[in-house]
């Protein structure tokens, strides 16, 4: 076994000097090099992902697997809002993303999708094969990063145990578009939307990648300052589009938009 192994190492160095002669790096480099070399490319991938335009897809193309991350009271209500002002046949399948301690939220995108599933079936220009992918929906929950009131410490842990699951959950659905508005469930969430962007070089061969498009819609309760994950998604630029629905919070978010009321 222990020889197998070897073997293997062998391998691979082997691929990646050949690699390195190919794109013409000499040979003898010292190893710190090419880890110089990687986390430069790196670190350009991502200002590439951060500061370029976020991805276009055809108007007129294939229904969008779309994750929705659903906070509570009134962060649900302005979420279904938007939800029903947008077409269930091209933002499909979806998959929603609660708070394992949110009670609520699951009935309600269950009555939503009961509701958009009526609605379907009484069109008449709806076929059957559109009918089962425009009306395909699932639930999934990843643990809280932090409740209330909890003490910093301990939000270290359980915030790391939040930022697990939601990398499973990003990587298993592969969405081409995530959509929040400001519970702080969403920000693993958004985090690992973004680093499956940056890696998506790499993932794609392995059948994982996906190139999600990322948009933030701040809540209506936030009139003159951004909510913490505003700011922490709008400074970071780890959404590729946020949207306020107050025109001075526009004013004093530039690169914000405003997109009016909601509901």
């Amino acid at each position: 076994q222990k020889h197998n192994v070897r073997l293997r190492g062998d391998e691979s160095r082997a691929m990646v000097m050949e690699t390195a002669g190919s794109l013409g790096l000499p040979l003898d480099m010292p190893p710190h090099v090419y880890i110089v070399i990687a986390v430069t490319i790196l670190c350009v991938r991502v200002l590439h992902v951060a500061l370029g335009p976020p991805p276009r897809r055809p108007m007129d193309g294939p229904p969008l697997r779309t994750m929705v991350v659903l906070g509570s009271g009134g962060h649900t209500a302005e979420m279904f809002a938007l939800l029903r002002a947008m077409s269930p046949r091209r933002y499909a399948p979806r998959h929603y993303v609660i708070a394992d301690t949110d009670t609520t939220s699951r009935v309600k995108a269950e009555h939503h999708e009961a509701a958009v599933g009526e609605s379907l079936a009484e069109s008449s220009d709806v076929d059957d094969d559109e009918l089962s992918i425009a009306s395909e929906y699932s639930v999934g929950t990843i643990p809280r990063a932090r409740e209330v009131g909890q003490g910093w410490i301990h939000s270290f842990f359980t915030t790391v145990r939040a930022a697990v699951h939601a990398a499973a959950v990003v990587f298993r659905e592969r969405p081409h578009v995530l959509l929040c508005n400001g519970p702080g469930t969403c920000v693993p969430v958004v985090a690992w939307a973004f680093v499956a962007r940056t890696l998506r070089p790499v993932t794609w061969f392995v059948g994982v990648g996906s190139r999600p498009a990322i948009v933030y819609v701040e809540s209506a309760a936030r009139t003159k300052t951004m909510s913490l994950t505003g700011r922490i998604l709008y400074t970071t630029r780890l959404a590729d589009e946020v949207f306020v629905q107050w025109e001075g919070l526009a004013r004093r978010y530039p690169r914000a938009k405003f997109a009016g009321r909601v509901c």
